[in-house]
């Protein structure tokens, strides 16, 4: 039993280490002598819990999905019971979803993984959680009537996954010198990242939102975390 707890354990390390390489270098500049050295094991050990990069990259995708399902699971629920619509959950769940980038490097290396293998992967979009919840949001949207006659679903789903991944490379870019393309009052590429998303979402949901809606179509930085008690997401 303590033998099996011990490798289970060197597992573990070994998949935790792969996805800090991973989140760090991207696939091809990975290598398993790269991540043994990263877990603190040898070559050999490593290949006797993961014969191939190819099975680390599976393993780590597979937990970063679990990882990031219990995200937009929780950020949806959170909502419940206190009147959120469509509108609120999205804009609740991809300030989650950021949130997680921020933290988690499982959940980063799956993203890149995601785009870098993806040639060999057709359909990425077909397993990935939070891309399955924002479609589903966007349909359920339109349902409520939530969004400006003529606003597709489809887009609107492909809109946010574009601000989504885009708000997470932009995470992965030093910070930028404050010169004429990027003005220092402007702080574009200071703010964090939950910020500006923030700041995406006050330039974005007039366009998408019904004008009948909330009368402020922006979160505050208090409701992109939680909705108040009998107030919508977007409301001011």
């Amino acid at each position: 039993m303590a033998i099996q707890q011990r490798a289970e354990r060197t597992r573990q390390e070994i998949l935790s280490s792969a996805a800090r390489v991973f989140d760090r270098v991207g696939y091809e500049r990975a290598s398993l002598a790269r991540i043994a050295g990263e877990a603190r094991v040898t070559t050999g050990a490593l290949v006797f819990h993961f014969a191939t990069k190819a099975d680390l990259a599976t393993a780590v995708r597979g937990r970063a999905r679990a990882v990031t399902r219990i995200t937009v699971e929780s950020a949806c629920l959170s909502t419940e019971g206190v009147g959120g619509t469509a509108i609120d959950k999205l804009v609740i769940t991809t300030h989650a979803l950021i949130r997680l980038f921020e933290t988690d490097h499982m959940a980063r290396a799956g993203e890149r993984l995601a785009r870098e293998l993806q040639s060999t992967d057709p359909g990425p979009g077909q397993d990935c959680p939070w891309r399955r919840e924002v479609g589903r949001l966007a349909r359920y949207a339109v349902a409520e009537n939530a969004l400006r006659p003529g606003v597709d679903a489809t887009a609107v789903a492909a809109l946010i996954g574009y601000v989504i991944t885009g708000v997470e490379l932009e995470m992965r870019l030093p910070s930028a010198p404050a010169d004429g393309l990027w003005p220092a009052e402007s702080g574009a590429l200071h703010d964090p990242a939950e910020e500006r998303l923030r700041r995406i979402w006050e330039l974005i949901l007039p366009g998408l939102v019904h004008p009948a809606g909330p009368a402020t179509p922006a979160p505050s930085k208090t409701s992109s975390k939680a909705p108040s008690q009998g107030r919508s997401a977007t409301a001011s």
